[in-house]
This record gives structure tokens, C-alpha cells and sequence, in this order.
């Protein structure tokens, strides 16, 4: 079994993505080729980071971590958001905002050149940051918002995970509660994207591990429009189907699965030529291996058309079986016996919820019928949680064959 370091953000999806893809990344430590939209991304955040930091700095002055000597952890259940009572803070003094010059300085100064497809290429992601700044500096100026934070690493756990994230910026809400803030340069960016965002879930939890504040608002803040996509902080489902997420790809880490999983991602992947998904036959190899696909393509054709007989046959049976009102033919190599099964089915959006709470599939949405039928015998059920599944199931009859000769038996439907 393998150790599962902290999961960030990145390192969760890329496993989502492929782990295979991890794997290469995080274990083989395979370096990816530079691309220019990271670039540019990159260059952003780092101006950003050092016209807000500042202020950010001195904004932050008594708010302090959760857990520091003398404070209590709030959460949102401590939150009256109807009255936004929250502790008031104390005027401070702010330093003003850094001039327009001196932000596109540190831009050409923070500037990543790596990716770009040329140099007109990169000059026009240059000109687009310059201009993004100029429009964010202006807003910035005539609405201050109040950062406390900025690239703010933090650490936690969720539901016994290491949990890692560096939180773009994290400012004050007019109730004196927080709001997280990931800084986005993609072109599209939309407000369901902010509420679907698995990121912004993870930085919520990491900031309400460690401060004594809730949190009371979560935005993606679009860069090319200056948009903030703001929703509202995730309830406890939400942040509970995160959790058993990353409970998978933790539980997939530790057991060393990093299979390939292919999808349209693998169009960019850097590492195809390593893939065995995507990786070339040998040259010297390739002969044999088309002769060997080309008889396992024929005996397909040919077990396909056996599959089909063997149905229509067992179908005459059926139908032998029952208009005679017997359910043992024999024949020269053996008899065929017809017998009724009734398997339990269970509706899984009714099921998966009370196995949930029940504490049985912690980290699943799957349902597995024949899984979920032992447990109606198990003992070690609760007897209530067992009559609630009985009460969800339902059993469907079945006729099926079954077929016996000397040392041997086979089952067909």
C-alpha cells in the first residue's frame, strides 16, 4: 500500500482525470510540457499578489487563525447571516493602493515567457494582461473590497484526508464574515461554473479549518470580464460528496491503482507516447499482432453467432417447459433442469441514501443488488435499517436453466 501525500485541488482532478496521468505527475515526477495560458495565468496571479498583498497584510490585523490562544472556532451554524452579527472589528488605517506604474512594473517584472506558439503570440497575451490590470486596478480603486489574505497556503483534514490549497485571496464580507476569491484568466467563465466548482468547495473547507471566521461567500473572479461569480458558501451535503470523492482517489492512491482512463483530456496529455492507451506497437512486432487481432475479430463473429443460437434455443425450452408443465428434460449428454429465481432489486436514489447514513457505503454511489440483499441477513444490521431496505427492494421472478451432465453444470437464463 502506498502513501497518500496532502490533496490539493490539482492533484485531485488530475486522478479523477486519469491516474494514470497522476502517477506520471506526482510519482515519476514527469515534467509537462509549458503551455501559454498557464503562463499568462501565472504572470497574473503574481501581479495580483503583490499590489494586494499590502493591503491585504493590514487589513488582516485581528483576524486571526482558528484555534490561536483565546479564540473559539466559529462555523456558519455560529453565523446569524439574517442579522450578520459577527464580532466587529476595529477601524484600521489602510495603506492607499499601490499607482497604476508601479502594478504594470511588477507585471513586466513577474512576466512567465515560457509556452507561447511565437513571440507575436506572447505579446498579445501581454498586451491582454496589461489591459486586465489597467481595467482591475480602476475598479479595484473605485470599490475597495478588504482582503486579508492573499496565496494563502493552507492545511487541514476532511473526513480523515490531508487536505492542501493555496487560496488566491480571501477578503471580508460587510457582515464580518469571509469570502474566498480564485482568480480565473480563461475566456469563458460562467456563474455555474462557480457553483459546480470543486475547488472552491475544498478552499472552504481549508479556510474554515483555519479561521475563527465562517466563510460566507465563494467566487470565481473572472479576469477578462472583472466579474465576480459569487455564490454562497456549500451546506454540508455538498462539502459530504466532495469528501467522498477524495476518499476514492485517496483510497485509490494507497492501493497504488493508477490505471489509464481514457477521455477527451487525452488530447492534450503530454505523456501519450508512455500510455499504454495510446502507446505504438513495435515495428518488428506489428506483423504478428495483426494476425492475432485479425482471429480474435473471427472467433468473436463466431462466438457471437453461438451466443445468439444458444438464446434461441433456451428460449424453445422455456417454451417446451412450460406448455408441457414440466421443468426436467433430458437429453443424450445430460437434462436440463428449469427453476424460478427471485433476486432482490433495489432503486438506488432510494437505497443509497439510507446505506449512507446507515454508515455502509461511506464512499460510494453505487448500488450493488446482490451487496445490499446479504445485508437484509446480516445481523450485525441494524433491525430497522434492515426493514427500511426490505420496505426499498422489491423481488422480481425470473425463470432460468439450469444444465447437468456426469462432473458438470451449467446455467443459462
Amino acid at each position: 500500500m502506498g502513501t497518500v501525500p496532502p490533496l490539493s485541488y490539482s492533484g485531485f482532478s488530475a486522478y479523477e482525470e486519469c491516474p494514470l496521468r497522476w502517477k506520471f505527475r506526482y510519482i515519476d515526477k514527469l515534467p509537462e510540457l509549458p503551455r501559454g495560458y498557464f503562463s499568462f495565468g501565472r504572470s497574473i496571479h503574481s501581479a495580483l499578489e503583490e499590489f494586494v498583498g499590502p493591503l491585504a497584510k493590514a487589513a488582516g490585523v485581528g483576524i486571526v487563525p482558528a484555534g490561536a490562544p483565546g479564540t473559539v472556532q466559529r462555523t456558519l451554524r455560529d453565523f446569524d447571516a439574517r442579522s450578520g452579527k459577527v464580532e466587529p472589528e476595529e477601524e484600521r488605517t489602510l495603506p492607499p493602493p499601490m499607482p497604476l506604474p508601479e502594478l504594470l512594473e511588477i507585471y513586466r517584472r513577474v512576466w512567465v515567457s515560457d509556452g507561447y506558439l511565437s513571440p507575436e503570440d506572447e505579446k498579445r497575451y501581454f498586451d491582454l494582461g496589461a489591459d486586465l490590470l489597467r481595467r482591475f486596478h480602476a475598479l479595484f480603486l473605485s470599490a475597495p473590497p478588504c482582503p486579508i489574505a492573499v496565496e494563502q497556503e493552507l492545511d487541514a483534514q476532511l473526513d480523515g484526508i490531508r487536505v492542501h490549497g493555496i487560496v488566491d485571496r480571501i477578503d471580508t464580507t460587510p457582515k464580518g464574515a469571509l469570502e474566498v476569491l480564485d482568480y480565473k484568466t480563461s475566456k469563458e467563465l460562467s456563474w455555474q461554473d462557480a457553483k459546480e466548482s470543486d475547488q472552491l468547495t475544498l478552499y472552504q473547507v481549508l479556510v474554515e479549518r483555519n479561521y475563527s471566521r465562517p466563510v460566507e461567500t465563494l467566487t470565481l473572479y473572472h479576469m477578462r470580464t472583472l466579474s465576480p461569480l459569487r455564490t454562497p458558501a456549500r451546506g454540508p451535503d455538498e462539502v459530504s460528496e466532495l469528501a467522498s470523492r477524495m476518499g476514492e482517489v485517496s483510497d485509490g492512491i494507497r492501493a497504488e491503482v493508477y490505471d489509464p482512463r481514457p477521455g477527451p483530456y487525452c488530447q492534450r496529455c503530454d505523456f501519450r507516447a508512455r500510455c499504454p492507451e495510446w502507446k505504438e506497437v513495435p515495428v518488428e512486432e506489428r506483423a504478428r499482432v495483426f494476425e492475432l487481432v485479425e482471429r480474435y475479430a473471427e472467433l468473436r463473429r463466431q462466438g457471437e453467432g453461438l451466443r445468439q443460437e444458444m438464446e434461441a434455443v433456451a428460449s424453445e425450452l422455456h417454451e417446451i417447459s412450460e406448455h408441457l408443465g414440466v421443468h426436467r428434460l433430458s437429453g443424450r449428454s445430460g437434462t436440463v433442469y428449469r427453476h424460478k429465481e427471485t433476486p432482490w432489486v433495489f432503486p438506488p436514489e432510494q437505497v443509497l441514501p439510507v446505506l449512507q447514513a446507515a454508515g455502509l457505503l461511506p464512499r460510494t454511489s453505487r448500488v450493488d443488488g446482490e451487496q445490499v440483499a446479504r445485508l437484509l441477513h446480516d445481523s450485525k444490521v441494524p433491525p430497522e435499517v434492515r426493514r427500511t431496505l426490505r420496505e426499498k427492494g422489491s423481488r422480481r421472478a425470473e425463470w432460468a436453466l439450469r444444465f447437468e451432465r456426469n462432473g458438470g453444470r451449467y446455467r443459462d437464463s
